[in-house]
């Protein structure tokens, strides 16, 4: 017998932002922001899914409701901590975006290596695979002005922060441990699972190579599928209603495969 390992009397409200609540919901659709981003990237895509499916989002210590909290560095602790209050009484899918694709990854990995539900579907978005993540000098080891032009080259630098000295200095605080997360990341040696996986890119994106992109396959069943949309690295906040149009299909696709296999 399987004795799943989790951490007991964890509030899932302290780590998901949950967005569509629905007592019917049938479904949920766990989602992960970028580095220096929050939850609240997802709170409009509720309005774009079906009624029975929710959609809840990540919400880690440093920014927005828990910005009073210190950020983390690691990822595998980041990830421990998510899956002990993760929400397993739905089916769900992943959908993650630069960093957050890596970190939906490995919250997977520890789900898995726990012998915990998994999810339908993986979704990763504008995030190379986590086997080419690791950097040999972190971005947490940059100056504030180098942190600054490495945003700029994302078109991610909120103007109205560089006259507000002390803000930005938190943003830059929450900005080196979310780059640190992703740059210290090394897949755990023996890593060998895999699930059903969709890559999504911007066709204008210059940091994620198509060949980053599609080094993803190495993790997915057979199947695996990507697709660009025009844009650059932050392609879906303006092709949200397309980008989540083609994420439902495909997952509602899964499940009608699996019920029509389970009645073969």
């Amino acid at each position: 017998m399987v004795v799943s390992t989790r951490a007991s009397a964890v509030d899932p409200g302290r780590w998901f932002r949950r967005f569509g609540a629905s007592a019917g919901a049938r479904r949920r659709l766990i989602c992960f922001h970028h580095a220096g981003g929050g939850p609240s990237l997802f709170w409009e895509w509720p309005k774009h899914v079906a009624p029975h499916t929710e959609v809840w989002a990540v919400a880690i210590p440093g920014r927005e409701t828990r910005v009073a909290e210190r950020p983390l560095y690691r990822l595998d602790t980041l990830a421990m901590m998510l899956v002990d209050a993760m929400p397993l009484d739905l089916p769900f899918a992943f959908f993650g975006h630069s960093l957050g694709g890596v970190t939906a990854f490995e919250v997977a990995r520890q789900l898995h290596e726990r012998r915990l539900p998994l999810p339908q579907r993986l979704f990763v978005s504008a995030c190379p695979a986590p086997q080419l993540c690791r950097r040999e000098k972190s971005r947490a080891t940059l100056s504030d002005a180098e942190l600054l032009r490495t945003l700029d080259s994302f078109a991610a630098t909120p103007k109205e922060i560089l006259g507000h000295p002390e803000y930005l200095q938190m943003v830059l605080s929450v900005l080196r441990a979310d780059f640190n997360l992703i740059d210290s990341y090394v897949v755990p040696e023996g890593s060998a699972f895999q699930l059903p996986i969709t890559a999504y890119a911007g066709t204008t994106d210059t940091h994620i190579t198509p060949t980053r992109i599609l080094a993803w396959e190495r993790w997915a069943m057979p199947g695996f599928t990507c697709r660009s949309f025009e844009g650059d690295h932050f392609y879906l906040n303006h092709q949200r209603t397309v980008l989540i149009g083609d994420l439902i299909a495909r997952w509602s696709q899964d499940e009608a495969q699996k019920v029509a296999r389970g009645h073969a």
